[in-house]
């Protein structure tokens, strides 16, 4: 069902090579250093790289891409008559809308077994709906990353080299140099040059790999083959291509190809691209392509576009539509907001909520404007973007009412539900400006005011403060799917540092405060590529004397489904502290018992998290009348910090995963929690 998928971004593309072929290229290469070589060619290949001469960055420059699902042959034959067999259920109920443009899947033979099906993207101009369908700028940033190589015409002296052959060229006779590091685990390359079979020797051709296998980057097996031309006694380049597969390469793995030009020539497109124009046309005639193009866009964005791709308003998130807790009942809520087919600067959006047993209505506006245009989504890398939020909802003490995830209905799911809640109206205004080094800075101020709901009992409270928060995260790659973020490589070492001040008299405020609050995050990655480890550092203060809703109450988690920030074990504002460090270390294994019986993708987790905190004498009520008393659920940590541990199994059937979670002070307890991993 993979091609079918994939229709919605269909264009022709031969493919060059197939996956085998690229991986055994790689692994010939990766074997260099163990070749019983004998003849040095340390010497020449110094003089060679001493004259390389980087090109100018964007003169004459040029990249074409393309894209391809590819599969073995026998093994899509197979599936596909399993599929396409008439007392088939699956072709009854699910192929058969389908019949009248299945006949135009034609594969392409891209040589030997494997084939080419035609779902590539070139990107010349001419087919772009894998961009559109992604969003250009995922597709560029990820494929520039994972192509991206630095550091070949380093100093020579890292590397070692031998003279290996002979061979032809394009007619001509050239030399092979079979180079590779003196230590394998740096980050540098492996591979061959080919120089001219001549006194005077000129580099003609690399063809290189990374030489470190065990790399972190997302794709290991990059091919990188350079053409070079000499002028004025400088090695110049005339075009590099960069090919990696990702997948299975006997089920289906995607084969990307990369060509960059640093000259005016520029070779054409290949004439011999079948047509796309009657399949489209056929497919596009069909309510079956069109309601299928729609359950793809929703499973993706969680987000059912009205009118079509191309339509103006959209209904979401649609997971958070009906969700459950004690208070409300049956929540019931439909949202949306404008998309950039309106507007590519401007958003505006929201939602209406009701509950069936509080019957009260909760609602929420806003409005964002971009100072740069955007082409699939207004939070897309760099963020020079405006917003304004009201809402009015019911929320827990603690908790940040403005989370995009508080309604999904998988967390309506709780072992201990709560009736002590409140009712909160915030707006904020904010202007967030990132850089392209990963550096962030919004600046805003917010309007709160909270009221007690339920058994829980205290004063009303109303603030007004400005907030100054920044980000740097140099050297991340994530994948932006509308406002959220999937990393696919952390920063060497995040900070996030975010401060608050409380105006007093202003908008009713009836508080003056300072609070500071940071973090920091790392990863280390192992060795040969058996798993990381996340740190995570944080502390907070608040300076000045404050109700219990403005000090720190740290953040409970009380579903059956596993979060990573929160505290899986603590109960609903169980504690509250105005002076807090914490700690967090989550490992990550590229294994599982389960290896031991088969070659299963499962792995192993564990983690612990650790609390300390305390409560000055500044904002104990015993000490100060004017501060209202702590409900009776609250209490402050003592000497002892509060600590956590998990242990589990993620990538089961590359999408669950199941946490034991282990409560180790403060009355030991355990449980068995659930989660999803992508």
């Amino acid at each position: 069902m993979v091609f079918f998928f994939c229709m919605e971004m269909v264009v022709y593309a031969p493919a060059q090579t197939s996956p085998a072929e690229i991986t055994y290229s790689v692994m010939n290469l990766l074997a260099l250093r163990y070749y019983p070589f004998e003849i040095e060619a340390d010497t020449v290949v110094q003089k060679l790289f001493a004259r390389y001469a980087e090109p100018a960055a964007a003169k004459g420059r040029h990249q074409k891409t393309i894209v391809q699902l590819v599969t073995n042959k026998d093994f899509l034959t197979g599936q596909i008559q399993s599929m396409s067999s008439g007392n088939a259920w699956l072709y009854k109920h699910l192929l058969a809308p389908y019949h009248p443009w299945l006949p135009y899947f034609t594969p392409l033979k891209t040589g030997g077994k494997d084939i080419g099906l035609p779902i590539g993207l070139q990107e010349d101009g001419q087919y772009e709906a894998l961009y559109d369908f992604l969003g250009k700028q995922n597709v560029h940033s990820l494929i520039d990353e994972l192509t991206k190589e630095s550091g070949l015409f380093r100093p020579a002296t890292v590397y070692r080299s031998f003279f290996a052959g002979k061979k032809q060229i394009d007619g001509q006779n050239v030399y092979e140099i079979a180079f590779y590091p003196d230590n394998p685990w740096k980050d540098a390359f492996t591979g061959y040059l080919y120089i001219t079979a001549d006194d005077n020797p000129e580099l003609v051709q690399a063809m290189y790999t990374r030489s470190n296998p065990y790399t972190s980057e997302p794709v290991r097996k990059v091919l990188w083959t350079q053409t070079f031309e000499t002028s004025e006694g400088k090695i110049i380049p005339i075009k590099k291509e960069a090919i990696f597969t990702w997948g299975d390469i006997i089920k289906g793995s995607l084969l990307v190809k990369r060509s960059t030009y640093y000259t005016d020539s520029i070779e054409p497109p290949t004439p011999s691209e079948p047509p796309i124009t009657s399949i489209v046309r056929t497919a596009g005639k069909t309510r079956a392509f069109r309601n299928l193009q729609n359950i793809i866009r929703l499973a993706m964005t969680d987000r059912l576009t009205i009118g079509g791709p191309n339509g103006r308003i959209e209904w979401g998130p649609v997971t958070q539509s009906i969700s459950y807790n004690v208070m409300e009942g049956f929540r019931l809520r439909a949202g949306g907001n404008t998309t950039l087919q309106l507007n590519p600067h401007f958003l505006v959006g929201g939602y209406l909520a009701y509950g069936t047993t509080d019957r009260q209505w909760k609602y929420r506006a806003d409005c964002l404007y971009s100072l740069l245009p955007k082409d699939r989504d207004i939070w897309e890398f760099p963020k020079r973007l405006f917003s304004f939020s009201y809402v009015r909802d019911l929320n827990i003490p603690g908790q940040d009412v403005m989370n995009n995830q508080r309604d999904v209905f998988y967390r309506s799911f709780t072992y201990s539900g709560t009736y002590d809640m409140s009712l909160q109206k915030m707006a904020t205004v904010n202007y967030e400006h990132e850089w392209e080094n990963r550096l962030s800075v919004r600046i805003g101020g917010r309007y709160w005011n909270e009221q007690p709901v339920g058994q829980i009992q205290y004063d009303a409270i109303t603030t007004s403060e400005i907030q100054l928060a920044v980000r740097y995260a140099p050297g991340e790659l994530f994948i932006q799917n509308r406002n959220d973020r999937l990393y696919l490589r952390r920063a060497g070492l995040e900070w996030n540092f975010q401060h608050r001040i409380g105006l007093k008299n202003v908008l009713g405020s009836d508080y003056r405060y300072h609070i500071t609050d940071f973090s920091l995050r790392k990863r280390w990655y192992f060795p040969k590529n058996t798993g990381y480890s996340d740190v995570r550092l944080s502390a907070g203060k608040v300076w000045n004397r404050a109700p219990f809703p403005l000090l720190f109450i740290p953040k409970a988690n009380q579903s059956y489904i596993f979060s990573t920030g929160d505290y899986n074990r603590m109960q609903i504002y169980e504690f509250v502290t105005d002076c807090f460090v914490a700690g967090q270390v989550d490992f990550l294994f590229n294994w599982s018992p389960f290896h031991w019986f088969s070659h299963s993708s499962i792995q192993t987790t564990y983690g612990v998290k650790a609390l300390y905190g305390s409560l000055s004498d500044t904002n104990r009520p015993a000490l100060h009348p004017e501060l209202f008393p702590f409900p009776s659920e609250v209490r402050s940590l003592n000497q002892t910090p509060y600590v956590e541990m998990h242990i589990g199994l993620t990538n089961i059937l590359n999408l669950f995963r199941v946490e034991w979670v282990h409560r180790m002070t403060y009355a030991e307890r355990g449980a068995l929690l659930f989660g999803f991993s992508f």
